[in-house]
């Protein structure tokens, strides 16, 4: 019987690996780590060669080797091990590509959105990586397309973001953004937005002007709000 493609990729990268470095590819059968996502993540069924040299751009022998190396040691919450690769590659720029591929793939492996039962963050930390996504990549759709509809996603997106466990964003955090959204794009919020902050967040007139929100929104959104709030506004 003929093999899997992923039986012939692995036969492929330990062939490889012998004429690399010891212990350089990890066993596609091994549990999800940052090392076994370095190689063959992308498998085409009609060329699995392909793998071996194309995933993440990651063309350059020296650019795998680290990357692998780093990728390791994150997976170990290695600090010292994460110190003296930065001490033995850092000036290099294989380094910085081997960075910047792993602090992606981090929040492929460690998604926040689903249940994560350890995290190497000291590892993580200490590369300068995370798996945590920015507030753009959260925000920037609901801002762009679903304000200017009065939907109520942004809102539902701020108090989902604050709720998970997996998330360190406060309040403080999402205000300074949307605020710089405000005044880099010039995103106006919708009244169901507003509405939301000061009902969740006891938002008054100053946090939300802070926020580009003009005065017609901020009365519309407290229409739909039990009188306390408006009176609440107005001694503010």
């Amino acid at each position: 019987m003929g093999k899997s493609v992923e039986e012939i990729c692995n036969i492929l990268v330990k062939n490889y690996a012998n004429n690399t470095a010891d212990n350089f590819y990890p066993d596609f059968n091994s549990k999800k780590t940052l090392a076994n996502c370095t190689v063959c993540s992308h498998i085409d069924k009609y060329n699995p060669y392909q793998a071996l040299f194309t995933d993440e751009n990651l063309y350059n022998k020296l650019e795998r080797q680290i990357t692998q190396e780093l990728a390791i040691a994150i997976d170990n919450n290695d600090t010292d091990k994460i110190r003296t690769l930065k001490k033995k590659y850092g000036n290099l720029e294989e380094f910085k590509s081997a960075k910047n591929y792993l602090n992606k793939k981090c929040k492929e492996i460690w998604n926040v959105y689903e249940p994560i039962k350890s995290l190497p963050k000291e590892a993580m930390k200490c590369l300068g990586i995370t798996n945590q996504p920015d507030l753009d990549f959260i925000f920037e759709n609901s801002l762009k397309f679903f304000e200017k509809d009065d939907s109520e996603t942004t809102s539902y997106i701020i108090s989902s973001t604050l709720k998970n466990p997996n998330l360190n964003y406060d309040i403080n955090d999402i205000h300074k953004y949307l605020k710089e959204k405000n005044i880099k794009s010039k995103c106006k919020y919708n009244f169901k937005t507003v509405k939301y902050l000061i009902k969740e967040h006891n938002y008054n007139k100053d946090k939300l002007h802070d926020l580009g929100i003009e005065t017609d929104t901020i009365k519309k959104a407290l229409k739909d709000l039990p009188f306390r709030y408006k009176l609440k506004m107005l001694l503010s």
